[in-house]
């Protein structure tokens, strides 16, 4: 599959490192274009993942079955018109959290062929999760756009009134997460461990923990397991319902989700 980056930022690099990991059968890579305003950063990701740098959006748009827009939303009605001159039948799929499909296909000619994705930086290590609204793309479109996502992480399809709580918990979580291991390396400090140790300690536990879940898909059995009566575990959960963490992960998820909603 031949897959175009419009935008070399964070997501753009992370979802090109997943594609190209050495961990992927060199045969299922797709070949790699990508255009930026910013050439140097075009040019820089493109050598660090055998793609080919284009001049132009519309360059992009006439080389590559799909074009993943990846850029603020703020800047997508610019990549829309920049496209729609030479989009053909070439797929436009959107990580902008917060553009809905009729904005986009508001921007492109008519039967364009448009879908949504939400990455989130865990694409960069093989583990990201995508949620994908397939839009108006074709069967064979949205076989492919689900291969080619797949390739670094976990396809998910949800409708497009799903999608924005959907990626307030796997598209923001990860940010939660990172806050949580923080804040746990923190508190070790605070129990007398050397900054390093206790950051360590924090993310293996973390880890190890994420790679239970998903093996097992039942984080209250596996609460339940650690968190044994009279136990360490038990005595701090308690002190985390005490101080409502729930509560706070649900503020958290709401602020996301009416961040998503509002105009960009």
């Amino acid at each position: 599959m031949r897959a175009g980056l419009l935008g070399a930022g964070h997501i753009a690099r992370a979802l090109a490192e997943g594609w190209h990991s050495t961990t992927v059968v060199s045969g299922a890579r797709p070949e790699l274009f990508v255009y930026d305003p910013v050439d140097e950063r075009a040019r820089a990701l493109a050598g660090d993942f055998a793609a080919r740098a284009c001049t132009t959006p519309a360059e992009l748009a006439g080389l590559c079955d799909a074009v993943v827009l990846a850029m603020r939303p703020a800047d997508v009605a610019g990549a829309l018109a920049a496209l729609a001159p030479a989009l053909g039948d070439t797929a436009v799929v959107s990580v902008a959290a917060t553009v809905p499909l009729a904005a986009l296909l508001g921007g492109l000619p008519p039967g364009a062929r448009v879908a949504r994705v939400m990455p989130n930086v865990a694409a960069a290590v093989r583990q990201g999760v995508f949620l994908l609204v397939p839009g108006t793309l074709s069967a064979g479109q949205m076989d492919e756009v689900a291969g080619l996502f797949g390739l670094a992480g976990m396809v998910v399809e949800v409708s497009e009134e799903e999608f924005d709580a959907a990626t307030a918990v796997a598209g923001c979580g990860p940010g939660f997460t990172a806050l949580f291991v923080e804040a746990l390396a923190e508190a070790g400090e605070a129990g007398g461990l050397p900054p390093e140790l206790a950051r360590r300690l924090a993310i293996g536990g973390v880890a190890g923990s994420a790679a239970l879940l998903a093996r097992d898909g039942d984080p209250v059995a596996l609460r339940r397991a650690i968190a044994t009566p009279g136990g360490m575990t038990a005595e701090g959960v308690d002190v985390l319902e005490a101080r409502d963490l729930r509560g706070a992960l649900a503020a958290a998820v709401a602020a996301s989700v009416a961040r998503a909603r509002r105009t960009p």
